[in-house]
């Protein structure tokens, strides 16, 4: 079973410096963040490939079966991060519409597959972002074929199901979470606008959102 510790990031008192702190502690480190979302909780670290391994060790994938989500604080950062990604005036107006917010964007980065990425609005996680400065690789915290942690209860108890990484791991218990769905999937990279996966967002939201805009 995984070992971690754990930082509180609810219920009274809560000092939220002292939880990024610690948050960030981790990341520098290269070890592996537990970490909630807007809508379940989540699992990754910096965006590393050797920390990309890890975390799919964790989750019982291969890596390259599941591209990791790449979260940022804002899409400045996201921008600044990936300057090969093509951000084109779709990818503009849902990222005013929908940031931050469970909308996750698969943008063209000249590889064929694209990159997926996406700013964060839980507050907490927010936090710990501004001051770790840049993206973090995440996924849902959970092992493969199983269901995501929503509470923190469930987010110990999955974690407790995945293997000895030999590494720091620090879950950031922020209680209970909105849950599923997830964050919807949304594909820029093609002709045209494609939900990959409809989650908390719907998908006809979107897609009423970018109409008659054309792709520039």
């Amino acid at each position: 079973m995984a070992r971690f510790e754990e930082v509180a990031a609810s219920g009274e008192p809560v000092s939220l410096a002292r939880v990024v702190e610690r948050a960030v502690k981790v990341l520098r480190a290269q070890g592996i963040l537990a970490h909630p979302t807007d809508t379940v909780y989540g699992i990754g670290g910096a965006c590393l490939v050797e920390v990309d391994s890890r975390v799919a060790a964790l989750k019982g994938r291969g890596v390259e079966e599941f591209p990791l989500v790449r979260i940022a604080a804002d899409a400045t950062v996201i921008q600044s991060s990936f300057p090969a990604l093509e951000w084109n005036s779709w990818a503009e107006v849902l990222a005013d519409t929908f940031w931050p917010g469970p909308l996750t964007l698969v943008l063209d980065d000249g590889t064929g597959t694209g990159v997926a990425v996406r700013v964060e609005g839980h507050p907490v996680l927010g936090s710990v972002l501004r001051a770790w400065g840049a993206p973090i690789s995440s996924t849902s915290l959970n092992r493969a074929g199983e269901s995501p942690a929503v509470t923190s209860i469930e987010a110990k108890r999955n974690l407790d199901r995945m293997p000895d990484a030999g590494i720091p791991i620090l879950l950031v218990d922020a209680g209970d979470l909105p849950g599923p769905p997830p964050s919807t999937l949304v594909s820029l990279a093609g002709a045209e606008p494609a939900v990959l996966r409809e989650g908390a967002l719907p998908a006809e939201s979107i897609l009423d959102c970018l109409r008659g805009i054309r792709r520039s």
